[in-house]
């Protein structure tokens, strides 16, 4: 058998071995007819048993240890390349306990620490990495070793360690196979720790074929991540371009939909995320692509277009929360489309698909809304009140100013307010129902009923569950008991707004006016405190003319102070950063007082001007004219 291999003649030379294994299966020579008859039909397909048999017999007639490591080896061998790695380990590890002084201990290194390494048998791949690398007595195999110890390292979350073992591979290695791998899981390991300037920079110059596309893609997002947009366009375009194929397209075409989206291109957005749809309709960012690309239409002006997309979208098999914002935004392009009928329909349509929860009760409330707009108040009200029993709090919100004004066209306008009255003592009510609660109080201060008024806006300060809730409510109950002539409880409200971690018009209102009352006081540093506090809090461009008047506020309390200079200067600093009508042209002119009376006539001069330049109207502006000689 064995000269007619070497001969050539396979089919002879396993006849052969067939022959002696079953005529001497007994004899030392049948382990070698065994391991030769499994090496002839290693290739075949599905021969599992039959090979496990040929190894069996192979190891069970061992005359040597060395016959029997040879066996051992091979089994192993085998089963590791089949992707049997439970049996590719467990013969290995048997040879490397049994017979660990044979020369086919070593070789059975490599394979059995791979095959512990797929088994998620970690620590145990990790010690023979570390044997391999040990007794390599090639390049290859020693990259090996490491590259498998990096490996190892970085699925026990020891990333440092196998970021080093990687640079080991990349560095000391570079002319076998591994290096270039090594390279890459370099980049791979930065990546994923979000360094992206290491990332960028361990990118391999020459990536494996299998490899270049998540290179492309890392350096893509890498420049993302980085802002460097153009950068990141153009990896992504590769990637679409020369890989249209791999899992990273469609996440590329995202991601250039997302870019231009930034970028303010709309409906060049639009055509991105929806080629995600017709180009790959089986991926699983589909869904995601088609609302994305009906947003962007919508703010492209394209309404049309984005009916198409929310079509789109319900026609395919989608969760039932998907669904309901898909009917949602579909009914809301509906009403932009004058297609008032169309748009209920889809509405009703949600609701009977999806009768609860968030997108229900927005559901509710553009009900209302064309309800109202039909003047079927009864229905209106209706309807908003089914959305205010279930809507989240900016939904409810407006909801309650929706029933506000369906009341207020019934001219129920005190019976809006009085049917929150009896609401006011229940804590969970109020808390429920802040923006109504708001509604009251402020109602109720305008019409001067100042009792009911700070009524309201205790509750609200009490009970509600956001601090800018608490913050409103606080303000309004401080300004009622101003109203009341209370200034000491007046003032205990308004610390009371302004301790609330929140930032909204009336907290920063609220911060002016006991700033106010300390400089009045006389109390200067404290005064000017709750200035810069006030300035702080006065965020959002609603809120400019509260930190024009807090910045103003600065220049008085320095000046109060017997500060000139700086008064000054805070004053000019709210003709710098504000057009405010009312504080800016008076900020000019104190400005321009106060550099007269410390002698900088220059100053005074450039203030001046640029008051009468900005302001020629105001009363300020003719007050200086009404200074020249």
């Amino acid at each position: 058998g064995y000269s007619r291999l070497k001969a050539g003649d396979e089919s002879g030379a396993g006849e052969a071995y067939e022959r002696l294994l079953a005529e001497h299966g007994d004899s030392p020579y049948a382990s070698y007819a065994a391991l030769d008859l499994a090496a002839l039909h290693a290739g075949d397909k599905d021969n599992g048993e039959q090979m496990t048999a040929w190894f069996e017999t192979a190891l069970a007639t061992a005359a040597t240890p060395a016959a029997k490591a040879e066996a051992l080896f091979r089994w192993g061998d085998w089963a590791y390349r089949q992707e049997r790695y439970q049996q590719a380990a467990d013969t290995l590890q048997a040879l490397l306990v049994e017979l660990p002084n044979e020369r086919r201990a070593r070789d059975a290194l490599l394979a059995a620490a791979w095959s512990l390494y797929y088994l998620d048998r970690t620590p145990e791949a990790l010690e023979l990495a570390g044997k391999l690398e040990g007794a390599a007595t090639d390049a290859e195999t020693a990259a090996s070793g490491v590259y498998l110890r990096a490996n190892c390292l970085r699925k026990m979350n020891r990333d440092g360690e196998a970021l080093a073992a990687y640079k080991t591979v990349a560095r000391d290695y570079p002319g076998t196979r591994f290096a270039s791998r090594g390279a890459y899981e370099i980049m791979v390991t930065h990546f994923k720790r979000g360094e992206h300037e290491e990332t960028l920079l361990a990118a391999p110059a020459q990536p494996e074929p299998a490899n270049e596309v998540d290179v492309l893609w890392m350096r893509a997002e890498s420049e993302r991540e980085l802002g460097r947009t153009d950068l990141g366009r153009g990896h992504y375009e590769s990637i679409v371009q020369q890989f249209p194929k791999s899992p990273q397209a469609a996440p590329a075409l995202l991601r250039l939909g997302e870019l231009a989206r930034e970028a303010g291109r709309m409906a060049d957005a639009a055509k991105l995320f929806r080629r995600v749809a017709e180009d790959y309709p089986r991926n699983e960012a589909v869904n995601e692509a088609l609302k994305a690309s009906a947003l962007a239409r919508v703010r492209a002006g394209d309404a049309k277009g984005a009916l198409e997309d929310w079509d789109a979208l319900l026609a395919r098999k989608t969760d039932g929360e998907t669904a309901a914002e898909a009917r949602l935004q579909k009914a809301l392009v509906q009403i932009e489309l004058k297609k008032a009928t169309a748009a209920m329909e889809t509405l009703d349509e949600l609701l009977k698909e999806l009768p609860a929860g968030a997108q229900a009760a927005r559901a509710h409330y553009w009900r209302g809304v064309l309800f109202t707009e039909k003047s079927k108040w009864a229905e209106a009200e209706s309807a908003l009140r089914a959305s205010l029993a279930a809507a989240d709090e900016q939904t409810a919100a407006l909801a309650r100013l929706r029933l506000a004004v369906v009341l207020q066209r019934q001219d129920r306008m005190d019976e809006a307010a009085d049917q929150i009255d009896p609401l006011l003592e229940d804590g969970r009510l109020v808390a429920e129902n802040p923006a109504l609660v708001e509604w009251v109080a402020k109602r109720r201060f305008d019409q001067g009923q100042y009792g009911r008024a700070l009524r309201a806006a205790v509750a609200l300060g009490e009970n509600a569950d956001e601090a800018s809730w608490r913050q409103i409510g606080w303000h309004w109950a401080g300004a009622s008991h101003a109203q009341l002539g209370d200034e000491p409880a007046a003032i205990g409200c308004y610390e009371k707004a302004v301790a609330e971690k929140a930032q909204t018009r009336e907290g920063a209102e609220s911060g002016l006016l006991l700033a106010g009352l300390e400089l009045k006081a006389g109390r200067h540093v404290k005064a000017a405190a709750r200035y810069t506090a006030a300035a702080e809090a006065a965020t959002g461009d609603g809120s400019l003319d509260l930190r024009a008047r807090a910045y103003f506020g600065l220049g008085e309390a320095a000046e109060a102070a017997g500060e000139a200079e700086k008064a000054a200067r805070h004053f000019m600093s709210v003709a710098v950063l504000f057009d405010d009508p009312e504080w800016t042209p008076h900020s000019l002119f104190r400005a321009g007082r106060l550099f007269g009376e410390i002698g900088k006539p220059a100053e005074q001069a450039g203030a001046w001007k640029e008051l009468g330049a900005r302001y020629p109207d105001s009363s300020f502006a003719k007050q200086v004219e009404g200074l020249k000689p």
